[in-house]
Formats: structure tokens, sequence, C-alpha cells
């Protein structure tokens, strides 16, 4: 055992390289405690690895050279640990956002997953949905350049950082008196589904009760869904289903999955009842 490390020896001990020693001599941060005139060969003691050990620490959790810094100078209890209090606050709010957004991810590969599996397409199927909280502009949108605009508005209303494209939560609504007489290309209110925990100004939030929806999924532009909405008048009339509010068309495979128009998807939901 020596006292007197060069600067590889140092490096190795404490797993960084040499290179980032001599960053740290050159901005002040950690200086070898000897210098050799005639060789300029750098030293450091032993005695000074519990420093250059919290400086590794303290970059793993995120601290700038100048909070580091900032940290070493005149240290004592009270200052570190206000200091440590007020990264561990900055390290729990990204750990939020990282969930949030590994969860958003994860929902969108499960529900392509199921769209790949199931590859059904142009059929009308019936299903239970749950109440769900919409985001609205409630503003009708009737081209490709006014949707642009309005989900741009809906990015900005929202205050979580998961992004909503890509996620099978964005869509459009389709007024129930145009539904029931049978107006299918009509003009639309854009919307984003908001997690349920979402606070919502008034104006923006429209509920959509649970029940039973008529649904079915389109290969195509948003414009594109007379065939489909067809679809769902003939199974409603053959199986004795009223309508009873707003439909919901949203998208499913959209242009943040993929280049080709002919994989875009989306998904008509239609809220019915029996007659």
């Amino acid at each position: 055992m020596k006292e007197k490390l060069t600067i590889s020896e140092m490096a190795k001990l404490r797993g960084v390289t040499t290179e980032t020693l001599r960053h740290y001599d050159r901005i002040g941060l950690f200086k070898p405690f000897y210098v050799d005139e005639n060789t300029g060969y750098r030293y450091y003691s032993i005695f000074q690895y519990e420093v250059l050990g919290t400086i590794k620490e303290l970059r793993q959790i995120g601290m700038s050279i100048d909070e580091i810094k900032y940290y070493f100078n005149e240290r004592n209890m009270k200052k570190s640990v206000d200091i440590l209090r007020d990264k561990h606050a900055e390290l729990v709010l990204k750990l939020e956002e990282i969930m949030e957004l590994e969860e958003n991810i994860r929902r969108k590969i499960k529900n392509l997953d199921e769209i790949a599996s199931e590859d059904i397409v142009s059929t009308v199927k019936v299903q239970e949905i749950k109440k769900r909280k919409l985001i609205t502009l409630n503003r009708s949108i009737s081209s490709n350049l006014e949707l642009c605009y309005g989900v741009i508005e809906l990015e900005n209303l929202l205050v979580e950082k998961a992004p909503i494209l890509a996620s099978n939560r964005l869509g459009v609504l389709i007024n129930e008196h145009q539904l029931k007489i049978k107006e299918c290309n009509v003009s639309s209110s854009i919307f984003v589904v908001a997690k349920e925990k979402t606070k919502i100004e008034k104006k923006y939030l429209k509920i959509i009760p649970r029940g039973l929806f008529a649904c079915i999924r389109y290969y195509g532009e948003l414009w594109n869904r007379e065939e489909s909405l067809k679809k769902i008048y003939e199974y409603m009339e053959k199986n004795n289903y009223e309508i009873i509010g707003d439909g919901l068309q949203i998208a499913q495979i959209d242009i943040t999955i993929t280049d080709n128009p002919n994989e875009v998807m989306f998904e008509i939901q239609v809220p019915i009842k029996k007659t």
C-alpha cells in the first residue's frame, strides 16, 4: 500500500478514466495532490479517494459540475442535506415522468400487438367500453390542415409529459344527429381521451358514459368512414339496435407509426342500445 498514486492508478482505483481526471484538474474540480515541476506528472494522495468517490456519486445522480463545486464549497451537514434533498425531489419528478412514458408506450405496444394478432378489419363488433373523459376543442374540423392545428392545440392543453400521438387516444367525434340521419362525411370535433386523474377545464370536458358500442376498424384516411358506417347501420338494423350518443373515431395506427398510407387504421365506436 502506498499513499502517492499516479493518475492511472487513481483512475483505476475509482473506476474513471485518466482523461476525466485531467478534465477535473483543468476546471478546478479535483486537482492532484502533487504535480512534478520537471515532468508534469500528476500524483494523487490515497486520502483524496473520498472526494473523488463523492464527485462520482454526485455525477451519477445528475448534478452538474457547477452544482458539485457548490456542494464542496464550505461543506457542512445542513447544506449537504438541503442540496441532496433538492436533488432527490428532481429525481422523483423525473422518475414519475419516465414511468408515465413507459406506461403509455407499453399500452401502445399492447394495442398494436392486439391489432396485428386479431387482424379484424371491416367487421362490426359489439363491445362494452368503460366511461371515458375526453378533452375536446368543441370545434369542428373538416380538413387535414385543420386536423394538424387541432392536434397541436390539444397537446398544449395537456399537462402530462407522455405523448398522445401513437397512443390510440386521439380521434374525432361524430355528432349523434348526423349519425342518425346517416350523414357520414360531415366535419367532426377533435378530441383526446384523458387519463382518469387528469383535471380538465369544464369547457373542454366531454364525458362518454360506459355502455355498448358498435365498433368497426378500417384502413384509410380519417374522412373515408362512409363504407364502415354503412356496415354499422346494417348491423344495427339487423340486430335491433339504436344510436344513443355521439360516435367516436379513434386512430389506431397513424403517421407516428408508419409512412405507408395503406397501414393507417381507424376504429369507429357508435354507442347503441337495444330497441
